[in-house]
């Protein structure tokens, strides 16, 4: 039973059993067994909510049709690989406002050896800056593996010495500051690799009944597709970094995180149309973000679309640009389903690939051409019946394109 499936059936059963529950975000089952049977089955009835807002609760969902899913599914899972493991299931956009992670003292060590070791490898460094920036880098790294009694009061001395360096050593942290601080990891992790590769992948799954990226199976993504198991980037200081991101934006079922060893062009204006995520240098159809959608699961890609409209946006030269304005650029959800179920039917078997992006955003490269479908809800000021560029109505335009799409 594919995952598509179970979060239709989910949703429908909250909607019914649940009608006034906040909306979720992500519903975690863990496994147990079977009274009757005596085999792994799914705990239906403690199944652990996420809402929009980052708040947790616990609710029962015996009885229904989703757990009915449920227990097929584990059948499946059971007659397959002989495991089951728990599985976690994404069912709409994350919190609206971006929460903060507090920090404890061994991840803000892990965290400023990260960024110590990174700016050792930066160029234009003199010989002792080199040396004093791999020292600090050692000396966090060794007490946060070891040490782990160590009161916070006595690191309180490495706060003086990353801000000497301009290093962050925060009690806080955003997720995007904690993906970037991954990136970093990885990107010094793969400094002596030939060829260096485009990027490091983590599957997402549990470690006991918690959701959480495992970079115990990273693999490294290279500009040509080609992909291999890496283990060398499974170290406490990612995992540490890792585990805090996952506690933020909890890792679903298919997830996929990509690190990318580049960075992605600069966002000089700030307008969520001109966000890109692709690194410079490589393809959309290799650097495709988020998590891939099968070409089985786009069969039913409107149980996998989260908002209700979206604004296109096609790849030209390299930029993220929207259709002209005789042409629609705001689409519903079922006009995305349509024209990507129309976009695989029409392509070569395996030469198409798609993504959705954890913002929701949908991609889709067949290497000659590439567009992503954009929530609405993402745009601030958006409109019906304007251009989301220039949000002029259409009625008061001509032919031609935005000049303000890209």
């Amino acid at each position: 039973m594919s995952a598509a499936h179970l979060i239709t059936s989910a949703r429908d059963t909250l909607t019914t059993r649940y009608a006034h529950e906040r909306t979720v975000h992500t519903l975690t089952i863990t496994t147990t067994h079977a009274p009757a049977s005596h085999t792994l089955t799914y705990d239906s009835e403690n199944v652990t909510v996420r809402h929009e807002d980052g708040t947790h609760a616990i609710i029962d969902l015996t009885n229904t049709e989703f757990s009915e899913d449920l227990d097929a599914h584990a059948e499946d899972r059971l007659a397959h690989s002989g495991s089951l493991h728990p599985l976690t299931l994404r069912l709409g956009p994350g919190p609206v406002t971006p929460p903060l992670a507090e920090l404890d003292a061994r991840t803000r060590l892990f965290i400023l050896s990260i960024h110590a070791r990174a700016a050792a490898h930066r160029p234009g460094q003199s010989v002792g800056q080199v040396l004093d920036l791999s020292a600090l880098a050692y000396e966090a790294n060794d007490i946060a593996r070891h040490d782990t009694t160590r009161p916070l009061p006595r690191i309180d001395s490495y706060g003086d010495r990353a801000a000497a360096h301009q290093l962050p050593f925060p009690h806080q942290a955003t997720a995007p500051f904690l993906l970037q601080t991954a990136r970093l990891a990885v990107r010094v992790m793969s400094h002596n690799m030939q060829p260096c590769p485009l990027a490091v992948e983590l599957p997402a799954g549990h470690f006991g009944n918690t959701p959480a990226w495992l970079v115990h199976q990273a693999a490294t993504r290279f500009s040509n597709g080609e992909t291999n198991h890496e283990p060398r980037y499974d170290t406490p200081a990612l995992r540490a970094v890792l585990r805090t991101l996952a506690a933020l934006q909890t890792p679903a079922a298919g997830d996929r995180l990509s690190l990318y060893l580049t960075d992605p062009p600069a966002n000089t204006t700030g307008r969520t149309l001109d966000q890109d995520p692709i690194p410079e240098g490589a393809s959309v159809h290799h650097a495709l973000p988020g998590v891939i959608i099968t070409g089985e699961q786009v069969r039913r890609i409107d149980d996998l679309l989260e908002a209700d409209a979206y604004v296109v946006q096609l790849r030209t030269a390299g930029t993220w640009r929207l259709p002209h304005h005789d042409e629609p650029g705001t689409l519903t959800r079922r006009q995305v389903a349509a024209a990507l179920r129309r976009t695989r039917d029409r392509s070569r078997p395996g030469a198409i690939r798609f993504s959705r992006d954890t913002d929701g955003t949908v991609y889709f490269s067949d290497t000659a051409q590439a567009a992503r479908y954009l929530p609405t809800a993402l745009i601030p000021d958006h409109r019906d019946g304007h251009c989301p560029g220039c949000h002029t109505p259409y009625a008061a335009l001509d032919e031609g394109p935005c000049a303000l799409s890209a």
